[in-house]
């Protein structure tokens, strides 16, 4: 089973960074409301709606794929989304975000 580490972003525009052995991906807007910090089921059908076309929606090593898991999941919470996301793909997330 692979371990991957979630940890607030060091870049400015990002809110997360998830580190995968050799690679890591930033992702969701540094500041943004998502569906796990309090946007509404409408908003997040809306979210799926304008990105669905995005490069990458179906890539799992894309930030954008990362962000449709973890932050706008099928739950309003991060630590059931990562549960989800664990058990859908045989990983372990360590999550040190503090969120």
């Amino acid at each position: 089973m692979k371990t991957y580490i979630l940890t607030k972003s060091t870049r400015p525009t990002s809110e997360f960074k998830i580190d995968m052995r050799d690679h890591s991906h930033h992702f969701g807007g540094k500041g943004a409301k998502t569906y796990v910090s309090g946007r509404t089921g409408k908003e997040k059908l809306a979210w799926i709606a304008r990105h669905k076309n995005d490069k990458n929606w179906d890539n799992f090593h894309s930030g954008i794929f990362m962000s449709r898991s973890l932050l706008w999941g099928p739950h309003k919470s991060l630590a059931k989304n990562i549960k989800e996301y664990e058990k859908k793909y045989n990983v372990k997330i360590i999550n040190r975000t503090n969120a």
